[in-house]
């Protein structure tokens, strides 16, 4: 029961982003009305509508950190493409993320994340024994290109450019700048 009132939450927030486009402009009682659960019932599993997103974002991290651990990447176009090919799964609901301003809270939340699994990732550039500054500096590099890529992927190109394309102009991007 829990999992799927959670579940009935974050349906019930994007359902209202998507025609509100603003996370201040929706209340608790509206989003426990559109889940259809008591008022009462949204408390006993969150503490705010912001942390029904929070939830939501970190279990899609969670899981491309999983997709990460378990990929056999061999190279950094390996990497680019599991990106891609990951967050693209999602491309709805961080799409009305994105129109309701928000979409920087995946960023903002895989900062957090996303270093400490870097020794955990099997990958040829990582560097063994890295000082932790170089892991958070490798890591925000690559998170921070790879994020604004996609992001600007989803303004509009995501409905005429498909991942494989996507993928191909990102690395055909590092390779010029790698070449100069």
């Amino acid at each position: 029961m829990e999992y799927q009132t959670r579940q009935w939450l974050e349906e019930a927030l994007f359902d209202l982003l998507a025609t509100k486009k603003s996370l201040q402009n929706i209340s608790i009682a509206e989003l426990s009305e559109h889940a259809q659960i008591a008022r009462r019932t949204f408390y006993r599993y969150y503490h705010s509508k912001e942390e029904v997103l929070t939830n939501y974002l970190d279990r899609l991290i969670q899981d491309y950190i999983i997709e990460l651990r378990t990929a056999k990447l061999t190279n950094f176009e390996d990497l680019v493409n599991l990106f891609f090919q990951y967050w693209s799964q999602y491309t709805e609901p961080l799409k009305i993320l994105q129109d309701a301003n928000l979409l920087v809270l995946i960023l903002q939340r895989s900062y957090d994340k996303l270093p400490a699994a870097y020794t955990t990732v099997m990958a040829p550039w990582h560097i063994t024994n890295s000082i932790q500054r170089q892991i958070t500096y490798d890591s925000r590099f690559i998170i921070g290109g790879l994020y604004n890529i996609f992001d600007e992927w989803l303004k509009g190109d995501y409905k005429a450019m498909p991942i494989n394309e996507l993928v191909t102009t990102t690395l055909n991007t590092i390779k010029r700048m790698k070449n100069s």
